[in-house]
C-alpha cells in the first residue's frame, strides 16, 4: 500500500524529469524510424556492437530496486545486502560468461527458444513462455512503484497520476522501435546513470565525512548494519538461497537471452558480459555504500522514514542541496526506465514468439510483430494499473520473481544444455513442478519449516527431472531427445 505523502513542487525536478521523458521519447521515436522487420523489432537484427551492449546490459540490469529498494533495504537491514543479493547476481553474471558460446552456438532468440531446443518439445514454449510473463509483469509492477514514489515527492503530483504518466511514456517508445529504440535509449541512460551515483557517492564522502566515518557511525546507529549476516538475522541456509536465487535469475531471464541473441558474434556477447559485469560490480559496491550514507544522514538529520522505500526520495527532497538532487532523479530515472522498458519489449517478444507463434505456425512476420506490439500495449496497461495499489514493496516483489524464474529454469535448462540425451518431458515436467512448487510455497510462507522456497523450488526440479527421465518409459511416438530432426 502506498501511504508516501507528497512534498512541496520543486520546479527545478520537475523541469527535469519533463526534459528527461522528452528525450528519452524523441530516442523512441528516432528508433521507430530504424526498425523495419521483426528481427529488428525482437533483437536489434542480431547486429548489436559490443559498446552499444554493454551499455544496455548495464542500464537494464540495475533498476528501481537497485536504487530506491536496495538503499531502502540497507536503511533496515545493512551492508548484509551485498552478502545475499549483490553476491549472487555478480556470479550470475561471471556464471553466463562461461555458457554464452553454447547458448549463440544453439542459435535460439529466447529462452522458451532455449528449452525447446534441448528438450525437443515445441509445447515448452507456452509452458515457459506463460512463467516468463507473469516474471516479467511483476518487475513493471516494481519499476512503475519505483518511479513513482520518487517522482511524487520531488513534484508533489499525486502518486495514482504519476504512475499513469510515466507508463505512458515507456508503453509508447517501446511499442515504437523494440530493442532498436529500447538498446539506444539504453546507452544513453546507463552513462548518465553510473556518472551520476559516482557523483552523488563523492558528494556524500564529502559530506559526512569519509568512508570510515560514515561506517563508524552507522555502526554507532546499530552494530548489525554494518554485519555481513546482520548479526544472525540471516543464517547461512538463507543466505545460501538467496544467493542461488539470484544467480539462477540471471541465467533465466528472458531479457538477458534477448541480448545474448541480439549481439553481432559470440566474441560480442562474451565482451559484453565481461564489461557489464566490471562497471557492474564497481557500481553495487559504491550503491551500496551510498546506502549506508543515506541510512546515516536520515537518521542524524531527524529525517527517519517508516517505509524503507521512502528512505532515497526524502534524501532527495530534505537532505541534499537541489543541484545534487537533480543528478540523483537523472539516475533513479535512467535506472529504471531502462529496466522497464527492457521487460516491457520482453513480454511483446515472449506472446508473440514463444506463445502465439506456437499456435499460429505459418504466421507472417507482419502479424507477428502486430501481435508484439499489441502485447506490449496490453501488459503496459495492465501493469500500470496493478501499481497504482501494488502488493507489496519494491524489493518483496524482486525476491519473490527471483524465486519463480530460479526454480522453474535453472536445473532443467541448463542441465540439458550438457546432458545430450535427456528426456525432453523430464525438462517440460521439471520447469513446471519447480516453478509452481517454488512460487507457491515462497507465497504461503517463504518456504516450509527451514527450508527456503528457492531450495524446494530448485530440489523438486531437479527430483522432477531424474524420475521422469529414469523411470517413465520413452514414448515411440516422442521428439528425438538429442532435438534433431
Amino acid at each position: 500500500m502506498i501511504d508516501l505523502i507528497p512534498g512541496d513542487a520543486n520546479p527545478y525536478y520537475l523541469a527535469a524529469f519533463v526534459l528527461y521523458m522528452l528525450l528519452i521519447l524523441g530516442l523512441g521515436v528516432w528508433g521507430y524510424t530504424r526498425t523495419n522487420d521483426v528481427m529488428d523489432f525482437w533483437v536489434f537484427g542480431q547486429d548489436m556492437g559490443p559498446t552499444l551492449a554493454t551499455w544496455s546490459l548495464i542500464a537494464n540490469f540495475v533498476s528501481s530496486v537497485s536504487v530506491i529498494g536496495f538503499i531502502g533495504s540497507v536503511y533496515v537491514e545493512g551492508y548484509s545486502l551485498m552478502t545475499h543479493t549483490i553476491l549472487g547476481l555478480m556470479l550470475g553474471i561471471s556464471g553466463l560468461y562461461f555458457v554464452v558460446g553454447r547458448v549463440r552456438a544453439l542459435n535460439v532468440l529466447t529462452l522458451p527458444d532455449l528449452i525447446a531446443e534441448v528438450s525437443g518439445y515445441d509445447v515448452a514454449r507456452p509452458i515457459s513462455g506463460s512463467v516468463l510473463l507473469a516474471n516479467a509483469w511483476l518487475y513493471l509492477i516494481m519499476q512503475l512503484v519505483g518511479a513513482s514514489l520518487l517522482i511524487t515527492a520531488i513534484t508533489g503530483v499525486p502518486y495514482e497520476y504519476m504512475v499513469w504518466v510515466i507508463g505512458a511514456v515507456f508503453i509508447i517508445y517501446t511499442v515504437l522501435g523494440g530493442l532498436v529504440s529500447v538498446a539506444w535509449t539504453d546507452l544513453v541512460q546507463g552513462v548518465i546513470m553510473v556518472a551520476a551515483v559516482a557523483i552523488t557517492f563523492v558528494y556524500m564522502l564529502f559530506d559526512l565525512g569519509s568512508f570510515t566515518a560514515i561506517n563508524a557511525e552507522l555502526a554507532a546507529v546499530d552494530s548489525a548494519l554494518v554485519h555481513p549476516t546482520n548479526e544472525g538475522t540471516y543464517t547461512a541456509l538463507m543466505i545460501a538461497a538467496t544467493i542461488v536465487a539470484f544467480f539462477g535469475s540471471i541465467f533465466t531471464e528472458q531479457n538477458m537471452l534477448i541480448r545474448i541473441a541480439a549481439t553481432r558474434d559470440i566474441r560480442t556477447a562474451k565482451i559484453h558480459l565481461a564489461g557489464a559485469g566490471a562497471v557492474l560490480s564497481i557500481f553495487y559496491s559504491l550503491l551500496i555504500i551510498l546506502g549506508g550514507a543515506t541510512t546515516v544522514a536520515l537518521l542524524e538529520s531527524g529525517l527517519a522514514v517508516d517505509d524503507p522505500d521512502a528512505a532515497f526520495p526524502v534524501l532527495i527532497t530534505d537532505y541534499v542541496s537541489t543541484g545534487i538532487g537533480v543528478v540523483i532523479i537523472l539516475a533513479v530515472m535512467s535506472a529504471i526506465l531502462s529496466t522497464t522498458d527492457t521487460r516491457l519489449h520482453s513480454t511483446g517478444i515472449t506472446t508473440a514468439r514463444d506463445i502465439y507463434s506456437y499456435f499460429k505456425p505459418d504466421a507472417a512476420e507482419t502479424r507477428l510483430m502486430t501481435v508484439s506490439r499489441i502485447a506490449t500495449v496490453v501488459f503496459g496497461i495492465s501493469a500500470t494499473a496493478a501499481a497504482v495499489d501494488p502488493p507489496g514493496t519494491i524489493i518483496e516483489l524482486y525476491n519473490l520473481r527471483a524465486v519463480l524464474l530460479t526454480s522453474a529454469f535453472l536445473v532443467p535448462v541448463y542441465v540439458a544444455m550438457y546432458w545430450s540425451d535427456l528426456d525432453g518431458r523430464a525438462i517440460v515436467a521439471a520447469v513446471a513442478g519447480g516453478g509452481i512448487l517454488g512460487l507457491g510455497t515462497d507465497l504461503i510462507d517463504g518456504g516450509i519449516g527451514a527450508v527456503p522456497s528457492a531450495f524446494i523450488g530448485i530440489g523438486t526440479g531437479t527430483i522432477v527431472l531424474l524420475v521422469v527421465h529414469h523411470l517413465i518409459p520413452a514414448s515411440d511416438d516422442g521428439p528425438d531427445p538429442t532435438g534433431g530432426d
